[in-house]
């Protein structure tokens, strides 16, 4: 086999494996994709029952203000009463405290209301954060977990990554030109076997004229359809070998 071939068929393994590498290793498993996803919603649920919850105390507590200080003003208007001079100034002041008695009454009522809407509030909220603790606690061990188990992955990328900048110098300049620009274009893969007049990479017949040239091994050829450089072997065993 010409050494220009093999220099690329080796390279090509390298840049197989690279690419198999770079896949595994940027791809999310769905296990990681369904707890980070499960960890989004219950931030967003988190944050909106918090919000929710502050809100009704908050509300709760401007009514129990409000309503403890017109219980004094009640309290101010029923010492009127042993003071007042006159019918009119004494029905002015039952006014008030009729008005005050009322507005006490339901801003309590509304209080106890509230107190029963926090309450299940609280139920939900508690329930929610104990679920986001566990999911959070979950999806940062599956990332520790991921991690450690990438750690060999890193090292063989790396190793490869170095191992291609010394395959690429056995290349002439103007095939690995060639090379590159035809990986690109084809899903990582420039160079491929010559079967029965059939390339390997387009599956189309080639020439048999061009068939010829590829098994006799005189110079590097490409097909004319895919532009995928070419090679051929004689049998299994000895693809088995240039493989190993």
């Amino acid at each position: 086999m010409l050494e220009s071939v093999e220099n690329l068929i080796e390279l090509q393994k390298i840049d197989n494996r690279i690419a198999e590498l770079e896949n595994y290793l940027n791809e999310i498993p769905d296990e990681l994709k369904n707890l980070k996803n499960e960890k989004e919603r219950l931030a967003v649920q988190y944050e909106e029952l918090e919000t929710r919850l502050n809100s009704l105390k908050t509300e709760r507590n401007e009514l129990e203000t409000s309503s403890a200080e017109k219980n004094k003003l009640l309290d101010n208007a029923q010492k009127k009463l042993t003071t007042v001079k006159n019918n009119k100034e004494y029905e002015a002041v039952l006014k008030e405290l009729d008005t005050l008695k009322k507005e006490i009454y339901e801003e309590e009522l509304k209080v106890l209301e509230l107190n029963d809407e926090i309450e299940a509030n609280e139920k939900d909220f508690k329930a929610c954060s104990e679920k986001k603790e566990q999911v959070d606690k979950q999806y940062e061990e599956l990332i520790t977990k991921r991690d450690e188990e990438n750690v060999s992955h890193r090292q063989e990328l790396e190793e490869l990554r170095e191992k291609r900048k010394e395959a690429v110098k056995n290349v002439k300049k103007q095939i690995l030109s060639k090379y590159e620009m035809i990986r690109k274009a084809r899903n990582n893969l420039a160079i491929v076997r010559v079967e029965n007049e059939t390339c390997t990479g387009c599956y189309m017949k080639v020439p048999p004229q061009l068939y010829v040239e590829v098994k006799k091994e005189h110079a590097i050829q490409q097909c004319p359809n895919c532009q995928r450089f070419l090679y051929f072997y004689e049998n299994a065993e000895q693809e088995q070998t240039a493989k190993s």
